[in-house]
């Protein structure tokens, strides 16, 4: 489950600057954008959430976790209204081939990786100032 739909957690994973979504009403931008559950690489799990970092862009991304590839380089993924479609990854880093008996890395520099900024897009939105 995408992170940013209801995370109650103790680790801060950028609340200030990012949207977490307690309801549908919450969800400021489209509920067609917002991504709700997705398939995960098993060699991935680490835990019962799907962890994109919002703050890292461009240069400094980062993959936290790994989505799954098992459908041609794709996983399936549900949205917050209703909808579920493929979505093909493009950056082989985002697909490493799986390792058996052994976790992946998590939480790696994936610089400029278009993938990574596709989730960031549809994992949350962003905050407004306080002014």
């Amino acid at each position: 489950m995408n992170c940013w739909m209801n995370y109650i957690g103790t680790t801060p994973i950028g609340e200030d600057d990012f949207h977490v979504f307690r309801r549908l009403d919450d969800i400021v931008d489209p509920p067609a954008r917002a991504w709700v559950l997705m398939d995960e690489r098993e060699d991935s799990i680490n835990d019962g959430l799907f962890q994109t970092n919002l703050k890292l862009r461009g240069v400094q991304a980062r993959i936290v976790d790994f989505p799954a590839s098992y459908h041609g380089r794709s996983a399936g993924i549900a949205f917050a209204d209703g909808h579920a479609e493929i979505k093909r990854w493009r950056d082989r880093r985002t697909t490493p081939p799986l390792r058996a008996r052994h976790h992946l890395e998590l939480d790696v520099p994936s610089p400029d990786n278009p993938d990574v900024a596709w989730l960031q897009e549809h994992s949350s939105s962003p905050r407004a100032p306080v002014e």
